[in-house]
């Protein structure tokens, strides 16, 4: 068994807070803008977060700042390269998002 990293432990402290499941999953997607997004489903958070290559770990910080929004009590969300700020999905599938104000 592998030690758990900083990030391992970190996702298991915000699912303790929360009282659900985490579950973290790399997309794809064609907006280039998109960063990473959080959902909620039937008895978990939904954490995605973009990664165009696998393997190389710069998708750390998005995974941390997705943490950190639902351990700060967020919920559903959008985080893109063009927006200071998370903005919340116009829509329940969290398809396109505007930015909110700062």
């Amino acid at each position: 068994m592998r030690p758990a990293s900083s990030l391992d432990r970190r996702v298991r402290e915000v699912e303790a807070l929360i009282g659900k499941p985490i579950i973290l999953r790399s997309m794809r997607s064609p907006e280039r803008n998109l960063r990473g997004r959080i959902s909620s489903i039937p008895g978990a958070a939904l954490l995605e977060y973009r990664d165009e290559t696998a393997g190389y770990f710069w998708d750390c910080d998005i995974v941390r700042e997705l943490l950190e929004h639902l351990a700060a009590g967020g919920g559903p969300a959008v985080f893109r390269d063009d927006c200071p700020q998370p903005a919340t999905p116009p829509n329940p599938d969290n398809q396109g998002s505007e930015c909110n104000p700062p």
